[in-house]
């Protein structure tokens, strides 16, 4: 007796006639018949009372019905079963984040989880901003690694990695190079260079310049390391990230702090609503160990 053969018969049961049955189930009604007379042949007992065109039970087949119809419905429960354990335990992680794991060493990261968690398959995507903040919203991901102020703590868990700080990038011998913090209105005549404005950081940049009316001329905007190489040149100023600067060492590149402190602290972020699946707990684990 096979599940196959239940479905097969509960389905003629369920349907009146061996002919609407096999259109259901999509099989032929000479392939359905044969099912059902192995069926009987096991069971040594007629199941259906064939002097009749209809499908009609004899008493075994109507008390055969009761236990087939519990049957399939417990193999049923145990297939969503099986199926909603593979899920909670797959060993997948799909994590995006910003460009910035050379800023922040973030690699060393996921090559030391990597390295204590070999049964984990876990892939990365490096992404911008709009693209980032969408992954996460429609679960493609299951954590991201973005700026703090980019998600609301409402609806995300947050777990901080690394601390960063707003600066000023100038090019070396500047007027405003002198000084050991600057104030936004210190800024105000400037050429600005920025970062794209799809990104988190341009959008902060420009709330600030409103906020605090900054007269400021944004002659353009570049990636990071455009950026670097039109300030050197003196085609203006920039506001970034310390640690997207730090890593280039550039030499004619001056760096001055805020005396209005705006943090740019780097976090891992898990939407609240989705589940924790065991090598999804062992990656937070290790995240709130680790620290930059």
């Amino acid at each position: 007796m096979t599940f196959e053969q239940l479905k097969y018969f509960i389905a003629i049961v369920e349907n009146g006639t061996y002919f609407n049955a096999s259109e259901c189930l999509h099989i032929s009604q000479s392939n359905l018949s044969k099912q059902i007379i192995k069926l009987e042949k096991e069971l040594n007992i007629d199941l259906f009372d064939r002097r009749l065109r209809s499908a009609s039970l004899t008493d075994a087949g109507r008390l055969f019905y009761n236990d087939a119809t519990i049957l399939i419905t417990q193999y049923n429960i145990a297939l969503n079963n099986i199926s909603n354990y593979k899920k909670f335990n797959d060993e997948k992680l799909h994590i995006g984040t910003l460009p910035i794991q050379t800023q922040y060493n973030l690699t060393s990261i996921f090559n030391e989880f990597k390295k204590d968690n070999p049964e984990i398959n876990l892939t990365i995507d490096e992404v911008e901003d709009e693209k980032l903040l969408e992954g996460i919203k429609m679960d493609e991901y299951h954590i991201i690694l973005a700026r703090e102020n980019m998600l609301n703590p409402k609806y995300y868990d947050i777990y901080p990695i690394a601390k960063d700080e707003l600066v000023v990038v100038l090019p070396l011998g500047h007027k405003l190079s002198k000084y050991s913090q600057l104030n936004f209105n210190q800024l105000s005549g400037e050429n600005f260079i920025l970062m794209n404005p799809y990104t988190y950081i341009y959008q902060l940049c420009m709330n600030i310049i409103e906020e605090y009316t900054i007269s400021a001329n944004v002659v353009r905007t570049a990636r990071t390391e455009s950026i670097i190489g039109a300030v050197a040149l003196n085609e203006g100023i920039s506001l970034l990230p310390k640690k997207n600067i730090e890593i280039f060492h550039h030499k004619n590149l001056v760096t001055v702090p805020l005396n209005h402190n705006i943090e740019l602290s780097v976090i891992a972020a898990k939407k609240k609503t989705r589940a924790n699946t065991p090598a999804l707990n062992k990656l937070i684990k290790f995240i709130e160990n680790f620290s930059i």
